[in-house]
């Protein structure tokens, strides 16, 4: 077993062409200013995002390998561009910012109501008074969680790596007392399903447990955005995208 968040690299190849969440991040960018901080910022694939609008940035991460290569892709912004090594739960800097935010799904590594309770606190304490906070994840969709979790299923459109096409396939098993879904990823090259296997977890937070959650951290909702469009979530949703301020 493989950690993914060890492997930049084929980090990188799966979202080498992922824009779907651009234009609505740089817009929620304009309204509220820098500085900005990222958390679980990972390989830095938003971070130019925000040096382009001419905003400070701040990216925190737990791992090292992404880090490295963050560091690697931005480093002649050394004045503007800084990041950290931590923990999204338990963070402290030295000063606040006027756009915060987690990029998709991340937030889903909060395994536990208590860890995600404590994401949301430290992201309060760090915002400004009129500061902006993104956070987006997809709803839970039970024909995924409660799949047959013997049979591999595509979990990523081709894509290319060390010269090959590629693809990730997946299989899940779903603990729906814990609400944590495990997910084993294996890479699929030139439709060859290779051994090795990348472990991973995620919790699923309904919508109506992120609204318990974000408002006893003490945030508001601003508004509740339901896919990359813009468009309102509903109950037909398959995202969830909140805009929130300090309460």
């Amino acid at each position: 077993m493989v950690d993914i968040y060890t492997q930049p690299e084929l980090y990188d190849a799966i979202h080498n062409k992922y824009e779907w969440d651009k234009n609505l991040l740089i817009s929620i960018a304009k309204i509220a200013d820098g500085p900005v901080l990222e958390l679980a910022a990972g390989t830095g694939r938003l971070t130019q995002l925000i040096i382009d609008l001419g905003y400070e940035y701040t990216g925190i991460d737990t791992s090292q390998e992404f880090l490295s290569i963050a560091r690697k892709k931005h480093n002649t912004y050394d004045d503007k561009v800084q990041f950290l090594h931590g923990d999204m739960r338990d963070f402290k800097l030295a000063k606040k910012f006027n756009f915060v935010f987690i990029g998709f799904n991340s937030f889903l590594h909060l395994l536990t109501n208590e860890d995600a309770m404590k994401c949301l606190q430290s992201v309060y304490d760090h915002l400004t008074k009129d500061g902006i906070f993104l956070l987006s994840v997809f709803t839970p969709d039970p024909n995924v969680l409660y799949r047959d979790k013997n049979q591999y299923f595509p979990a990523t459109g081709f894509f290319q790596y060390n010269g090959s096409k590629c693809r990730i396939m997946e299989t899940n098993h779903y603990d729906q007392y814990t609400q944590v879904n495990r997910i084993t990823w294996r890479l699929e090259q030139n439709r060859k399903l290779l051994r090795e296997k990348y472990n991973f977890s995620m919790k699923m937070y309904y919508p109506h447990e992120m609204d318990i959650l974000l408002g006893e951290s003490g945030l508001l909702i601003k508004e509740k955005i339901g896919n990359y469009d813009g468009s309102p979530m509903n109950e037909e949703s398959g995202f969830q995208i909140y805009v929130c301020a300090r309460a």
